[in-house]
Order: C-alpha cells, then sequence, then structure tokens
C-alpha cells in the first residue's frame, strides 16, 4: 500500500536495531507515514531474512546497512551510507540493545562489556555520526529507547539497569549541548517495561531466570507496535513540545 502524505512524508530516518523488535515496529511506521528509512542490522543476512514489511514495489523509500554496532571503527561510514541514500538524515532511532542478566557479584564480565559497548557507546557514537547530517536549519528529532531499568533498579538488573540510566543521562546531557549550540534537534527516551521482543527472550535466557518464559510473567506485556506509536507520538508533537521521555508499563505490571 502507497503511503499517504503525512507530516512525516519526506522524513529521513536512520533505525538502529532496525531488523526486529522495537527497531523494526518504529522503522514500519515510519515508513507507512511516508519517511525514507535506513535500517541497521548486524548482518545483511539479518536484514533480508526479517520481515520488514516493506512490499518491493515500493522499496525505493528502504536502505538496509549491514553493520556489527561493536566495530565502531566502521560506525561513521555505516551513517554516511544511510545518509547518503537518503540525502540527508533528520529522524534517528537508537532502538540497538543487548539485555543479559549478569550480575555484579559473579556475572560474566564479558557480559557487561557487550551491554556497554553497544548499550551506551555505540549509541554515542551513531549519534555524533548522525548529526553531521541532519538539516542546517538545527531541526529534526532523535529518540533513544531507554527502560524502566533506567528510572528503577530491578532486583536482578546487574549491569542492564546501569546502561539504561546511562541512556537518559546522555539524552540529557545532549539536548542541553544542542540547545548551547542554538541546535533545535529535539531528543528524547522512550523508556517502556516488559515487551514482546526477542531481547527479552534473550534475557530470559541468561542468570538466574534462565527457562523461565514469556508466558510465565502472568500479565499481557506491551508489543512493538505499542512502542511505535509511542514515538509516533513524539516525533509528531508540534516543535514548540520537547518530549523528555515516555515511561509506559504493561497495565498488570506491578514494580
Amino acid at each position: 500500500m502507497k503511503a499517504q502524505s503525512t507530516p512525516l512524508s519526506g522524513r529521513k530516518a536512520l533505525v538502529t536495531g532496525g531488523s526486529r523488535g522495537i527497531g523494526l515496529a518504529i522503522g514500519k511506521a515510519l515508513w507507512t507515514a511516508g519517511s525514507s528509512v535506513s535500517v541497521v542490522g548486524r548482518s545483511l543476512d539479518q536484514l533480508t531474512s526479517a520481515d520488514l514489511g516493506f512490499p518491493k514495489e515500493e522499496s525505493n523509500r528502504v536502505t538496509l546497512i549491514a553493520h556489527d554496532l561493536s566495530r565502531s571503527a566502521d560506525t561513521p561510514a555505516a551513517v554516511r551510507s544511510a545518509a547518503e541514500s537518503m540525502g540527508g538524515l533528520d529522524i534517528l532511532i537508537n532502538a540497538a540493545g543487548v539485555a543479559r542478566q549478569s550480575s555484579l557479584i559473579n556475572g560474566d564480565p564479558a557480559d557487561w562489556r557487550e551491554m556497554f559497548e553497544i548499550n551506551v557507546l555505540a549509541l554515542s557514537e551513531v549519534t555524533k555520526a548522525a548529526l553531521r547530517f541532519f538539516p542546517a536549519s538545527g531541526e529534526g528529532d532523535i529518540i533513544n529507547i531507554s527502560s524502566m531499568s533506567g528510572h528503577r533498579v530491578p532486583g536482578k538488573g546487574g549491569c542492564y539497569a546501569p546502561t539504561k540510566f546511562a541512556v537518559r543521562a546522555m539524552t540529557e546531557a545532549l539536548r542541553q549541548e544542542l540547545r548551547a549550540s542554538g541546535s533545535r534537534v529535539r531528543v528524547s527516551c522512550l523508556s517502556p517495561g516488559f515487551v514482546d521482543t526477542q531481547l527479552l527472550d534473550e534475557y530470559f535466557t541468561t542468570g538466574d531466570e534462565q527457562g523461565f518464559q514469556k508466558s510465565d510473567i502472568g500479565y499481557d506485556i506491551l508489543q512493538p507496535e505499542d512502542m511505535a506509536e509511542l514515538a509516533m507520538h513524539q516525533i509528531c508533537a508540534p516543535s514548540r513540545v520537547d518530549v523528555t521521555d515516555i515511561l509506559v508499563r504493561p497495565t498488570g505490571q506491578k514494580t
């Protein structure tokens, strides 16, 4: 189905972690609303095998960028490729993330490093590279996917929660830097509780809760499409509105 003219028609979005979960849902929503979308995933096989939901006859507004975000030296080139394919950028969705239950007492330091490397450092590197392609007018939107774990530390959060606290802190630091420079680029967080994604599956395969299933949670959890709807609300807010963060949990979640 061809996109109808909307406030997002003609916008140019880069989405990391765009081959699955929240990133995929937001990428689809942006594309449906008329934006061009560059989707970043770890490998081309991963991207081409994902159900991205873009009809082949309408694929002229979609670019697939195979890039492993842990290879930081290649990040500027990957971002440049995305920007050049669309003639610039004015939306960035930092949705790539890693979740491991890895405690500070007996967790694997390799898990700690991977979470900080992807959730914190890679997000920063992508953002720095992307901002160079944002409009000279200084307008645009950046959304960083944080977590409810970035607002309160769950009992088994280990090093995951600190990475999401860092995402929130970096979001505010960037907002202040942008305003000090005269830029009107809006930067905000989206901080969900449990979302029905592969990342949540991976989280439950590590630490003390191995064998735990999403069905064991006992209530309906959030869906990626719910997050996409909220992200669209952030991006489509009037230019005078700067949404700092949206903290959202499933109705049945107690903590």
